[in-house]
């Protein structure tokens, strides 16, 4: 390398970073607001993933909120969900830089993704498109609590993430703010690597009345990574359009009644002049060239996801007793990528196709809670009532040949949850759930793999499941320096029914094993503030299921592994706040998962790494000089993971890859100028570093060998009024 040609390169890898830093220093924060109490105590944090409102300390559980201060700061380094949470939770993965978040389990087990209570999952066919389902400026907070739960019915054996819509600000007749923002890479290719975006809000509140109306469009550049090469735009983010559109409203008829309805629409769709080329597991990557691609082929992403609901809340509509009584439904349509037919590897009749997932949703929740005083000392909170849930899922071809015929669940659910309280500080919860679910499936043909291959015609009926899902914990929280927690809790979930249906080999229905899988969680942990300038958390926790949710590949195609599975770790959390104008903090989670090759017999195999990542690291510093100033830097480490090893060709199984550790950092930063006026700035890989996604490494496959994004510069202006 010359002279000149080394210069550049320092002046490019790392004096470009700090004279960022150093600029920065002096303009921070988007709003004042975020810099006027940085310490927030463990009891002033309310939760209501639970279906019911309580302190964080209460819920028996590790639980991450993420509020909106938190939100800002990381949008302003990548406006997408699945990359902010993945920097954010530490049980969750780092994001797959893809539209697919597949691999973004929660410690190993499927997450029930929920928007204000509505479910985004699909469990009669997973799309993996449920965290990428709104954009998060259509956000207030997301609360994720971890572990099996079945507070919600079918899906959250690995817990909740529930994602809650902006709401109207009080004591405002009519408000608003508009945010403009640019992105680039530092050294992009022909103007490609530029995106923009924009959000408007209006909101305010009049005689009772109160209105939101949110909208927001975010168009990416091609995706780059730290090289300057082209990402394979398979499944990416790159040359994406995203659209959301919220509009809330609520009428407060007195003190204690009021109705709240909410509309939320999304579609982010991916239109780009690269194809994808080469790319060799462990040698090379797939990159993006251009390249016309097949007319046949439509943009891939979610056309359209469209939720919706009606809640009317009354307190007090008999003794101590509130309502809560909403109707809700979701309709969303995934589309996938376009593959050629392939004769080494040939599906859809030895044809070239393109598949979709359809689905639609139709809820009636009805919730009471009442508040029992047996004596001073002891009073207890019951949350009871029922859901009703119609699930119509398909995956038809966009020719219209189905690959999974259309799917009908009917599910109706009682439910009793109690909290009790003892002498202020012991807190004891239990519940259980019955659910009865009856799922409709037609006659239907499968979807041959070659042309010649046998027909398969399988006769439908009836799949009815019923299931009582127990829960318990206690908590003690007289001393703030250690609350403690223990819990135990059971989640079900038809994991992925359709995945199965779709390669059926039999001719009837009962001959298929469609059972669900049934988890048990265990877990023991604390919350300590060892001062106001020491906040601490931690678990450990052990999950088990005797019927397995891993997924496993056989010939190119993932199919279930019903083999028995556990999954143990642990997870500590730390935020300390040493002065007024410094916060620094941290996180790690290890755990592992295996499984048995019999039932009956050791466990002497390891879960893959679609389910068990590489253990996780976080750490931030956040600096406020000024009442109106921030800057954040914040560093994630994703460790290394060796379970499997290749054939006597060289090659690993889908899935078992050798996953190697990543170190990555991000900068954000803002500056409030007066109560109008505001400038923020995000860099994501602040070092532009050259690394794979921990997804494209465990997948071993050639044709998702990709990497990660290099340095990505955001900035943004907003303007309130």
């Amino acid at each position: 390398m010359s002279a000149e040609k080394l210069k550049y390169h320092f002046m490019k890898k790392l004096i470009l970073p700090i004279m960022v830093l150093c600029a920065t220093m002096s303009m921070a924060q988007n709003d004042p607001l975020d810099s006027k109490k940085d310490t927030v105590s463990l009891e002033e944090v309310v939760i209501t993933a639970n279906r019911i409102k309580e302190k964080k300390t209460d819920a028996v559980a590790n639980v991450t909120i993420i509020d909106q201060k938190k939100l800002q700061q990381f949008i302003k380094i990548a406006p997408d969900m699945s990359h902010l949470i993945g920097m954010i939770e530490p049980a969750m993965s780092l994001s797959t830089n893809t539209t697919n978040n597949r691999y973004q389990n929660l410690r190993g087990r499927s997450i029930l993704v929920l928007i204000d209570g509505i479910p985004q999952s699909t469990p009669l066919r997973a799309t993996d498109r449920d965290i990428r389902s709104i954009d998060p400026a259509a956000v207030e907070r997301i609360e994720i609590v971890k572990g099996a739960t079945s507070i919600y019915g079918n899906g959250a054996i690995g817990g909740i993430m529930n994602i809650v819509t902006k709401k109207s600000p009080k004591n405002v007749i009519f408000g608003g703010q508009t945010t403009i923002g640019a992105s680039a890479r530092d050294s992009f290719k022909e103007n490609r690597g530029f995106g923009y975006r924009f959000n408007q809000q209006f909101y305010g509140n009049y005689k009772g009345f109160s209105y939101l109306v949110d909208a927001a469009m975010n168009q990416t550049g091609s995706a780059i990574d730290g090289t300057g090469e082209y990402i394979s735009p398979r499944y990416g983010l790159g040359d994406v359009r995203t659209y959301n559109g919220l509009v809330k409203l609520g009428y407060q008829f007195d003190d204690d009644n009021k109705v709240e309805a909410m509309y939320n629409f999304y579609q982010s769709l991916q239109n780009t002049p690269l194809v994808a080329s080469g790319g060799k597991y462990l040698e090379r990557p797939r990159i993006g060239v251009y390249d016309t691609k097949d007319p046949a082929a439509q943009d891939e992403g979610m056309r359209y996801n469209h939720n919706a609901y009606i809640k009317f809340n009354s307190n007090n509509i008999f003794k101590r007793t509130d309502l809560e009584l909403s109707a809700f439904t979701q309709h969303q349509y995934a589309i996938f990528d376009y593959r050629k037919h392939n004769a080494r590897s040939p599906r859809w009749e030895s044809s070239s196709g393109q598949a979709t997932v359809k689905g639609e949703k139709y809820g009636i929740r009805t919730q009471l809670t009442s508040k029992v005083l047996f004596s001073e000392n002891v009073f207890t909170q019951l949350l009871y009532g029922a859901d009703v849930l119609i699930d119509k899922t398909s995956q038809p071809l966009v020719d219209g040949r189905y690959w999974m015929p259309e799917l009908t669940s009917y599910n109706s659910a009682p439910f009793l949850q109690t909290k009790t309280t003892f002498f202020q500080y012991y807190v004891l919860k239990a519940g259980l759930r019955y659910d009865y679910i009856d799922v409709s499936v037609p006659n239907y043909e499968v979807l041959r793999l070659r042309n010649t291959d046998p027909r398969v015609y399988v006769k439908g009926g009836d799949l009815t499941y019923n299931n009582l899902s127990p829960n318990i914990g206690i908590a003690y929280n007289q001393f703030k320096f250690f609350q403690p927690f223990i819990s135990y809790s059971q989640g079900f979930s038809i994991f992925d029914l359709g995945r199965t249906l779709r390669a059926a080999k039999a001719d009837v229905l009962s001959k298929i094993n469609t059972e669900p899988v049934k988890t048990e969680n265990y877990e023991a942990g604390a919350y300590a503030e060892l001062s106001k300038y020491v906040h601490l958390s931690g678990s450990y926790f052990y999950t088990y299921s005797k019927l397995g949710s891993d997924l496993k590949s056989v010939s190119g195609f993932w199919v279930v592994d019903r083999t028995p599975q556990k999954v143990y770790g642990f997870e500590v959390n730390a935020d300390i706040f040493p002065t007024k104008w410094l916060t620094l903090g941290g996180s790690f989670i290890s755990f592992e998962g295996k499984k048995k090759s019999t039932e009956d017999g050791d466990w002497d195999g390891y879960m893959s790494g679609t389910s068990i990542p590489a253990p996780k690291a976080t750490a931030y510093i956040r600096v406020t000089p000024t009442e109106y100033s921030y800057l954040q830097v914040n560093y994630l480490h994703t460790g290394s993971r060796d379970r499997f090893s290749p054939d006597n060709r060289g090659v690993y199984t889908e899935g078992e890859g050798i996953v190697y550790p990543i170190d990555l950092f991000s900068l954000s930063a803002g500056y409030t100028f007066n109560k109008s006026f505001s400038l923020a700035l995000g860099i994501e890989n602040l070092t532009d570093k050259v690394y794979y996604t921990p997804a494209s490494m465990l997948v071993a496959r050639d044709a998702e060998y990709a990497r990660g994004n290099g340095r990505y510069f955001n900035l943004s202006l907003t303007y309130r009024y």
